[in-house]
């Protein structure tokens, strides 16, 4: 009978009780912008979806990424103000969501950087992806050049050839060789004339 109450006994001790695991899940993380230039430091705003922690945990995540000066802290939005009316409204109460701003750093090369959200109280996680794509190069100005002629007018370069002004041949005037002309040809009647009277 002894060892049929000791067989009983061990039977209707309770048994073990697991540990429940808490399983954490992916949480919705925003970035805006999502893509940004090298070579300039820039603001971009981190949003992280995480679920509310119980037992007075703070509400906070932190945001992290090779492409970030250092480690973001993103908190709960303040609570906007209710317009003032005679009624009084109650303030309503902030979407379950965390956000912060983040320098991305100047010397982050072209590619895209993977940004990880880790949430305070929960350890829940979320990810999303920031892309630094590559400053466009400046292309040199074009500058016109005015082109002087190098050869002669007749020679093919400027002149009438060009459509430019006609310009007087080179050398003697016509004006004077005209004039030339006239006085040896009043010269040679002179001549003659003398000659006849003293036949």
């Amino acid at each position: 009978m002894g060892g049929v109450a000791c067989t009983a006994e061990a039977q209707s001790s309770p048994s073990a009780t697991p540990t429940p695991t808490v399983s954490r899940q992916d949480i919705r993380v925003q970035l805006t912008p999502e893509r940004v230039q090298d070579g300039a430091t820039r603001s971009i705003r981190v949003r992280a979806f995480c679920p509310v922690p119980q037992g007075g945990t703070a509400y906070r995540a932190t945001a992290r990424s090779d492409a970030f000066t250092g480690l973001v802290t993103l908190t709960q939005p303040a609570p906007a103000t209710p317009a003032a009316s005679s009624t009084p409204v109650t303030a309503a109460a902030p979407p379950p969501e965390v956000h912060g701003f983040a320098i991305v750093d100047e010397d982050a090369k072209p590619g895209r950087f993977q940004v990880e959200v880790k949430c305070e109280g929960t350890n829940d996680i979320g990810k999303a992806t920031l892309t630094v794509v590559a400053r466009p190069k400046a292309t040199a100005t074009a500058t016109r050049t005015r082109v002087v002629p190098t050869r002669a007018p007749r020679a093919g370069g400027g002149g009438t050839a060009a459509g430019g002004p006609a310009e007087e041949p080179s050398g003697i005037p016509g004006v004077v060789i005209a004039a030339g002309l006239v006085a040896v040809a009043a010269g040679g009647i002179a001549v003659a004339r003398r000659r006849s009277k003293a036949g």
